[in-house]
């Protein structure tokens, strides 16, 4: 059947090779060559060279771009040295906030707070008349963290300052007096504090700690006047300034309360519970907004910058 195919062919072929022979030499082999493949009767060599030709002569035509190397080399085998189409996957940010378990943390910041004790709660403790406290604090603070559980000391400064009328129950309105505060405090503390992780970077905090603090500043206690109802005034000594009734009496308050004095401690303990978010905007960052409840500081609103390493 072959041979029959052949004796079909043979004047097509001559044909070509004499219009190839007016050409390069080179040319009319690589026609041969072709033909030969195509009839299955040329050897593995003269079919590798013509496929290489064809290659070649569709790189010419294309300007050799870079996608028709890489799809030659690809049919030959070969590893290409363009670079991949596709990029990889860009890291996660949020990764980078994973704390690693078991592994230790240690964060250095500031804390902060306002304080408040409402007028009504001080009454409670057998006082008449007594306004509502409001006071602040500030200081550094130093943390230890592993899986999740922190452990935070701190050495700060509470101020708790008053001017307020106070009398206790079941005196008279003539024994009213001005107490006056610059008290402070010098706190050491210690907070032990867990979580929950919603997210890498936003966390429910809860716990609480003790500590002790160091009494500053003094107390005023002044009798107290006023004139027709009108708002209460310190007075200025006994007799001083001389008015209907006997407000400013001999033998009154006049000046600081002693540090020994009953209700003001040298030393103060303190107790406290807090509740709060975590956050973690930044790998090295921690800001952590709460609320506190405990003695003598009742209720707290308060803000804790850190930067982690």
């Amino acid at each position: 059947m072959r041979v029959l195919s052949v004796a079909l062919l043979a004047p097509a072929l001559a044909g070509a090779q004499s219009g190839h022979s007016t050409g390069s030499g080179q040319g009319g082999s690589g026609s041969s060559g072709d033909a030969a493949s195509f009839l299955g009767t040329g050897t593995a060599e003269d079919t590798g060279a013509a496929a290489g030709g064809e290659t070649a002569a569709s790189g010419g035509e294309t300007g050799t771009t870079g996608g028709d190397v890489d799809t030659a080399a690809f049919l030959r085998g070969e590893e290409s040295n363009q670079p991949p189409i596709i990029a990889p996957p860009e890291e996660d940010p949020e990764l980078q906030l994973v704390e690693e378990r078991d592994k230790s943390y240690f964060l250095v910041g500031l804390r902060t707070h306002a304080l408040f004790v409402p007028g009504f709660l001080i009454q409670a403790f057998g006082l008449e008349e007594f306004e509502t406290v409001f006071g602040w604090a500030l200081g550094p603070e130093f943390t230890y963290r592993r899986n999740g559980f922190d452990v935070v000391a701190s050495i700060w400064w509470g101020s708790y300052p008053i001017t307020t009328p106070s009398r206790e129950d079941g005196d008279l309105e003539d024994e009213t007096e001005i107490i006056k505060s610059t008290l402070g405090l010098v706190w050491f503390t210690v907070d032990f504090i867990s979580g929950y992780d919603f997210e890498p970077w936003v966390s429910l905090i809860y716990g609480g700690g003790f500590g002790i603090g160091i009494t500053t500043g003094q107390v005023l206690r002044n009798e107290a006047y006023r004139i027709a109802g009108g708002p209460w005034q310190a007075c200025v000594g006994p007799g001083n300034p001389p008015t209907p009734q006997d407000y400013c009496e001999a033998g009154g308050h006049y000046g600081p309360v002693p540090t020994k004095a009953k209700g003001i401690w040298p030393v103060y303990p303190t107790i406290q519970g807090r509740i709060g978010a975590r956050f973690k905007p930044l790998r090295n960052l921690v800001i952590t907004p709460e609320f506190g409840i405990g003695v003598p500081e009742l209720f707290t609103l308060g803000l804790r910058i850190n930067y982690m390493f």
